[in-house]
């Protein structure tokens, strides 16, 4: 043992491992700098690791083997080496040359690595949702046979000849779209060439995504009581007419018309129904000519998403039922326009599914196979129970896989719960049946938007407006990119647009009350308020207390922000979670910690966790965790904190790089007293459009970053910016006190 400690001694080989140590360790911690700066993945500092450590036995065998001498490399010879009086090279440099092939091996690696990296296809499909386009033509390639049914020219100057047209075309839009073997693009997209469109039937399928369209006139002599339809099937591809024929009939015989211009189109398309090679029979919704025409006025009006468009549209399905009381699919009209006041009008929730609820009943009374009523159904479940929401839109799918709406509407239930990307696939299967429908196109924006393909959303918003510029969601759309992105100047200018094609649209009013306070432009946000008092219709009082105190807490008055949320009343027993919601924020402003406690746990749903951080984007979650600190249970104020950050890290808002995320990152880590992190992720918040500066005043979370130098300069940074967008913020006057009742 004392021998081979001697060699190790005489051969230097504790100096040299030494030595070797010293000089791998900074070469590890500049590649750990280096390989993330370079964008290279982590297994290229797993190889190094793997290198330096495979070096550590190779330095020590070159030590043990050979000497650096003034003739070169020489082996070590074995008898002189134990000899007293030698006294070989120090073997330093034999650690240094392996050291110095070693950094050579790691730049060779980090070379290598970066250009394998940058040149070679990736492996995983990249993070993004494919255009509408792009999903279109993939769906085109499907086996599945397509057809759009443009609208009958009526060869007559009355109006009403026109909804007879219209009403016709209609029904056989409803009959077709039963069909599992047959995609029917919806009336919205086809209506939308009604008139003097100046496109070929070539151009229109191409933009329909159909193979076949079907078109003709319709021709009344109101003296002979006689009728004279003709209709031709086109191939979109050659153009070449499939077939075409004429029926001259009795006017009351337009249903048995519907009818024999089904069955034609179904057998010279070849298509098997319902897996029977028998032909199937069509069932017409009404045998009545004026309900026909009454429920397609419904329809057209219901299709502007407007409060006033859908109150017409209300009158008309009404008038419908009056015509012919088992007309199923107007009381469905009836049901969805009394859930649509509720969202886009002021028709109180509670008065709205009750109305919705009796509607449905009666139209699967009439029809227990109507698949439009258990759309609605699942509409109005999203309220209130998620699995029968679930259950209803599968069963309007299977009954009716052409309807549009049932996609958007059970898109919206799983946006609601978080799931964007099964949400933006249930919006591309609506806006494929119904490429020219507004609502259809803002979806997809909408989910676009949210996984941060800003870009793709505006483009959809240009392609909205050339459809329907009287649409006020797609100004509603770029007023909600703007505004989240800090751009609050040019927002307004959205929303006021939106205000001037619906002058009742609360959706942007609400818009313009935000932007207008976060930017402290408080002549602006009075006007606006004096714009609800002359239309007083717009929003609830419950909406206008929120909106009162939020800008009781823009102006610092936070008593009075707390006295208008407690006017807020709710009279419904579903409302119960967002009473408590309202109750436990006051309770936590009024610092009852206590109180605030037991009001907001109540709100958490177990089975979905995931609702409650999406609470005011994130603040009840954290005012939770603060009311838990300040009762010193620490521990559930991390657990939640835990839960929360796990959420955030996988939200939708990460991938948007929105500032929200930003934000709540910036929360959690004052509450932690991480300082440092606080203040980056606050920056990060501030670089991602945040401008609520207002909440410095009185948000808790605050206190201690506001004492750092640094969050002076970049709160200042954020008011300077302010200052310049409200100077150059138009405020139109004129506009804002027009009386629009």
């Amino acid at each position: 043992m004392e021998s081979l400690l001697a060699q190790f001694k005489q051969r230097q080989i504790f100096k040299v491992a030494t030595i070797y140590a010293v000089s791998a360790w900074p070469l590890i911690q500049i590649a750990d700098l280096a390989v993330p700066a370079l964008g290279l993945p982590d297994s290229v500092m797993t190889l190094l690791l793997k290198i330096f450590i495979i070096g550590f036995p190779i330095s020590l065998v070159f030590a043990w083997l050979f000497n650096f001498t003034s003739k070169g490399i020489v082996r070590i010879n074995e008898k002189d080496s134990f000899k007293e009086d030698s006294n070989p090279a120090v073997n330093v440099r034999t650690t240094i040359a392996v050291a110095g092939s070693l950094v050579v091996a790691l730049t060779a690696t980090l070379l290598t690595q970066f250009f394998l990296e940058s040149n070679k296809e990736p492996n995983i499909v990249p993070a993004r949702l494919p255009t509408p386009i792009e999903k279109r033509s993939e769906l085109a390639r499907e086996t599945k046979k397509s057809i759009a049914i443009l609208p009958f020219v009526p060869f007559s100057s009355d109006p009403e000849d026109e909804y007879f047209a219209d009403g016709m075309v209609e029904e056989l839009l409803n009959l077709l779209a039963k069909i599992p073997d047959l995609k029917v693009a919806a009336r919205t997209s086809s209506f939308a060439y009604k008139g003097n469109v100046k496109k070929t039937i070539v151009e229109i399928g191409k933009e329909l995504g159909v193979e076949t369209i079907l078109e003709g006139s319709i021709r009344k002599n109101d003296v002979s009581n006689k009728i004279r339809v003709t209709a031709q099937l086109i191939q979109v591809s050659t153009g070449e007419h499939l077939w075409s024929e004429t029926y001259d009939r009795e006017y009351r015989d337009i249903f048995k018309i519907q009818d024999e211009i089904a069955r034609s189109v179904v057998d010279k398309m070849k298509i098997t129904l319902l897996g029977q090679s028998t032909k199937r029979q069509f069932i017409a919704g009404t045998h009545s000519v004026d309900a026909m025409v009454e429920y397609g006025k419904g329809q057209q009006e219901l299709s502007h998403r407007t409060a006033p468009s859908i109150e017409k549209a209300l009158i008309h399905f009404n008038k419908a039922i009056e015509q012919d009381k088992n007309y199923a699919r107007a009381f469905v009209g009836i049901a969805d326009a009394n859930m649509l006041l509720a969202l886009y009008g002021n028709l109180a929730v509670s008065k709205s599914n009750r109305a919705a609820q009796v509607a449905i009943d009666r139209a699967l009374q009439i029809d227990s196979q109507l698949g439009e009523a258990y759309a609605s159904q699942g509409l109005l479940y999203t309220r209130t129970d998620k699995e029968k929401s679930v259950a209803a839109f599968k069963q309007a799918i299977k009954l009716n896989p052409n309807y549009a709406m049932t996609y958007m509407w059970y898109g919206s239930l799983l946006q609601m719960d978080g799931d964007i990307g099964g949400a933006h696939e249930l919006f591309e299967k609506a806006f494929e049946l119904d490429p020219k429908s507004p609502v259809a196109a803002y979806n997809v924006a909408w989910c676009y938007y949210l996984i941060g393909a800003e870009g793709k959303a505006m483009g959809l918003f240009s392609q909205i407006i050339a459809n329907d510029p009287y649409y006020p969601g797609a100004y509603n759309l770029a007023g909600g990119i703007l505004k989240n992105r800090g751009r609050l100047d040019e927002s307004i200018d959205m929303y006021q647009r939106a205000l001037q094609v619906d002058a009742v649209n609360k959706d942007a009013l609400k818009g313009l009350f935000a932007a207008n306070m976060d930017m402290f432009n408080f002549t602006a946000t009075d006007q606006w308020f004096t714009y609800v008092k002359n239309n007083p219709l717009i929003l609830s009082n419950n909406e206008i207390f929120m909106m009162k105190a939020r800008y009781a807490a823009v102006q610092g008055n936070i008593e009075q922000g707390i006295e208008h949320l407690q006017s807020i009343t709710f009279d419904d027993k579903e409302m119960k979670g967002k009473s408590n919601f309202i109750k436990g924020e006051i309770a936590f402003y009024q610092k009852k910690y206590s109180d605030a406690i037991n009001l907001l746990t109540q709100v958490i749903d177990d089975k979905n966790i995931n609702s409650f951080y999406r609470l005011s984007d994130g603040q009840t979650a954290i005012h939770l965790s603060y009311a838990y600190q300040q009762l010193e249970q620490f521990d559930k104020a991390e657990e939640l904190l835990i839960s929360f950050e796990k959420y955030l890290q996988n939200s939708v808002s990460k991938k948007a790089n929105s500032s929200s995320f930003y934000y709540n990152m910036m929360a959690i880590n004052a509450l932690r007293d991480q300082e440092g992190l606080a203040l980056n992720y606050l920056q990060g918040a501030i670089d991602s459009g945040w401008v609520e500066t207002w909440r410095v005043g009185f948000e808790p979370i605050f206190n201690k970053l506001k004492k750092a130098p640094r969050f002076g300069q970049m709160i200042g940074g954020v008011i300077a910016k302010l200052e310049n967008m409200k100077a150059n913020s138009d405020i139109n006057e004129s506009f804002l006190l027009v009386d629009s009742e």
